[in-house]
């Protein structure tokens, strides 16, 4: 099913060329969308002190901080897949300073990405399958664990060196975050600290992820691990097309194409979405909605 998956998705050789091209990174439209990104979560901190004694202004912006947090998550997910600069090395460091945000180890995501899209959907093999395992009821509480499993994985599962540098790289984290939250507390900014810091690592980590990445392969939440279809991105995977969540997010929406072509940037998504016109596979609007309410459109016969 994997490969009749591809077969059926695939744009072809006449698009060869096209693909080429779209593949290449530019790393100036990359900075361009990081440096909006962390503008807008710059602002929010600056707004959180500025509204101090305002619980309720300060809590709406701790959730905008939160979205960008996510935001941020997917641009060093670009980084992972070396599609957001040419240099190998500004993607590994770029990559690290995305992802110490959220205190997972750059390394951590990378290696178990890699690993998702080679397997996707296998039970053995690919490292998100545990999160629709246990069926929809189970999917949302398991993807708040997102962060620690992930860890857990990288430092237990994929060898000596693999655990090395994630190791280095959660010490790092662990550290210096360590270290800001005790320079926030000494300086008595409280409110700072938890609007500002931790309200938004929990809207992140409790809403905004699960949503996101939860609902990228729902469709296996409700498929028998035996099932066939497990493997197949028609069936296994849906395509958010919305420009507005990707503009909060990045474009991961578009996960039908981005499983299919993954060295196409972020930034790309969209145009490489209008080059699916008349393919088959699952394509539906969050919110969340039951697995028959959620792939109605475009459904694999």
């Amino acid at each position: 099913m994997r490969q009749a998956s591809r077969s059926a998705l695939s744009l072809g050789p006449q698009s060869a060329h096209l693909l080429e091209q779209m593949s290449t990174p530019d790393g100036r439209i990359f900075s361009a969308w990081l440096a909006a990104h962390l503008a807008v979560w710059a602002a929010g901190v600056a707004g959180v002190i500025v509204l101090q004694g305002q619980p309720l202004v300060q809590w709406l912006i701790g959730a905008v901080l939160g979205s960008q947090l996510h935001a941020l998550t997917i641009l060093q997910h670009d980084c992972g897949h070396r599609s957001a600069f040419r240099s190998a090395t500004a993607n590994l460091w770029t990559g690290r300073v995305l992802a110490w945000f959220i205190v997972m180890p750059f390394t951590t995501f990378t290696e178990l990405h890699r690993r998702h899209h080679g397997f996707t959907g296998d039970n053995r093999h690919d490292p998100d399958e545990w999160f629709y395992a246990g069926g929809a009821r189970q999917l949302f509480l398991r993807e708040c664990l997102f962060v620690p499993r992930f860890i857990w994985l990288s430092l237990t599962r994929l060898g000596a060196d693999v655990r090395r540098r994630a190791a280095a790289e959660l010490a790092f984290n662990l550290l210096t975050h360590g270290a800001l939250i005790a320079a926030l507390a000494v300086a008595g900014a409280f409110e700072v600290l938890t609007f500002a810091y931790l309200l938004p690592m929990a809207w992140l980590a409790l809403v905004f992820n699960p949503i996101s990445r939860g609902y990228e392969h729902y469709p296996m939440a409700g498929l028998a691990h035996d099932d066939p279809r497990r493997t197949d991105l028609r069936f296994n995977t849906i395509t958010v097309p919305s420009r507005l969540i990707g503009l909060a997010w990045a474009n991961i929406g578009f996960h039908v194409e981005h499983h299919m072509y993954p060295r196409v940037p972020f930034h790309r998504l969209p145009q490489l979405h209008r080059l699916f016109h008349g393919k088959v596979y699952r394509l539906a609007p969050y919110p969340l909605h039951r697995l028959g309410e959620a792939c109605t459109a475009r459904e694999p016969s």
